[in-house]
Order: C-alpha cells, then sequence, then structure tokens
C-alpha cells in the first residue's frame, strides 16, 4: 500500500478535528453568558422601582385625602355645633365644606388613577419575577450541558490528536509536509481519482498522470486542483 494512504487517515483525523474545535468554539462563548439573564434582573428592577414610585404617590394622596377629611369634619362639626348662627357665617362655612369636598373628590379621582397603576405596575413585575426565575432555572440547565458537552469534546479533541501523531508517525516526512502545504488551500488536502477524474473538483486528469496516481509510491497531484491524488 503506497504511503500516501496514511495521509486519508490523517484527513478524516482532521476533519474529525474540524468539526469538534468548530462546536467548541461556539461553546465558549454561551459557557457563562448570563447577559439575557442580567438584561432581564435590569428590567425587574426598573419595574420595581415603577411600583415604589406608584405606592409612594398612593401614600401621598392617601396623607392629603386624610388631611382634605379631618378638615372637612372639623369644619362640619362647627357648622352643626349650633354655634355659629349667623346666616352669612354658616352659609360662608357651608361653601368650605363644599370646596374641601370638592377639593378631596379631586384627590381621590387621582388616587384611583394611581391605584391602577399601582395594579399594572405590580403585574409587570410579578410577570418578570416569574419569567427571570424561569430562565434562570434554564439557564442552568443549559450550562450544565454545555458543561459536559465541552468536557467530552475536549477528550475526543485528545483522543483524535493522539491518532493524529499516530498517523504522522507512520508517513514519510516529506509526504505530511506536502499534505499540510495543501491543506492551508484546501480543507480536504487528499482525494481519490474515479474514472481518471479528481473526485474533489471533477475534472479529468491525463492518461499519464492517471497511471502515475496507480503505481507511483510517492505522491501525484491532480493538474486542475493541486490536491494529492489516491487511486481507487
Amino acid at each position: 500500500m503506497p504511503a500516501t494512504r496514511e495521509l486519508l487517515t490523517l484527513q478524516s483525523v482532521d476533519g474529525d478535528l474540524a468539526v469538534r474545535h468548530a462546536r467548541l468554539g461556539e461553546i465558549a462563548p454561551l459557557l457563562g453568558d448570563d447577559s439575557a439573564l442580567r438584561a432581564l434582573a435590569r428590567r425587574l428592577a426598573s419595574e420595581q422601582t415603577e411600583v415604589d414610585s406608584a405606592l409612594g404617590r398612593q401614600q401621598e394622596f392617601d396623607a392629603v385625602i386624610a388631611g382634605f377629611t379631618e378638615r372637612v369634619d372639623a369644619a362640619e362639626a362647627r357648622l352643626y355645633s349650633g354655634v355659629v348662627v349667623n346666616p352669612r357665617e354658616l352659609q360662608d362655612l357651608q361653601a368650605d365644606v363644599n370646596m374641601l369636598k370638592r377639593q378631596r373628590g379631586q384627590q381621590e379621582d387621582a388616587l384611583l388613577e394611581v391605584m391602577v397603576e399601582l395594579d399594572t405596575a405590580r403585574g409587570d413585575r410579578d410577570a418578570s419575577a416569574r419569567e427571570l426565575e424561569e430562565l434562570k432555572a434554564s439557564w442552568q440547565a443549559e450550562q450544565r450541558s454545555l458543561t459536559h458537552e465541552q468536557q467530552r469534546l475536549q477528550a475526543e479533541v485528545a483522543d483524535l490528536e493522539r491518532q493524529r501523531a499516530d498517523a504522522v508517525a507512520r508517513t514519510p516526512p516529506p509526504e505530511v509536509a506536502l499534505y499540510e502545504r495543501v491543506r492551508r488551500n484546501h480543507p480536504h488536502p487528499v482525494a481519490q481519482m474515479h474514472n481518471n477524474a479528481c473526485n474533489a473538483c471533477r475534472v479529468g486528469v491525463p492518461m499519464r498522470t492517471a497511471q502515475e496516481v496507480r503505481t507511483s509510491q510517492s505522491p501525484v497531484r491532480c493538474p486542475n486542483c493541486g490536491r494529492i491524488l489516491l487511486p481507487e
């Protein structure tokens, strides 16, 4: 068997290594990437701020309304106490009570709007909190899976590297050098010849070259694409 056939083994190992290195390259940036979690946590914090703001305004309105209620109660107590008997004073006192009630009503309307806003903000916050918990669980499971996959691939790479070293050791150095040189231009530097044509570029080779591929103990390259040709 021509020593060149060891290059086919080497090419197969290199292909397997390339696949695993590519996947390891995809996994690396995913491990520890919690950007989605941090983005959701920021959204949750923002929604909590909105809840706190609405709650603070609700408390302010409660205090203002309580103040108006206290003033209305005091004015009505004086109005109905019998102490004030002057009709003009009674009329002015009643007008004050009515004005205070209107102002309190305006504050109560505003309070209702704030309470609706608060309910909405709490709903958004609670939904985001649930989403964050679900995302955390999913992210942790994915991280475990990626870690296991990374470890498996690294072990496979180590085994393939050993196989590659063995294949290189069985191949004459000039052929290995040629293989590496061709591989710089072609990820798959070795092709088989079928029906006097290169299986990679599909271009026929001259009869003399085809005969050399079949009989030579040294590598023969495709005149068209430059790959190392092997007989069927």
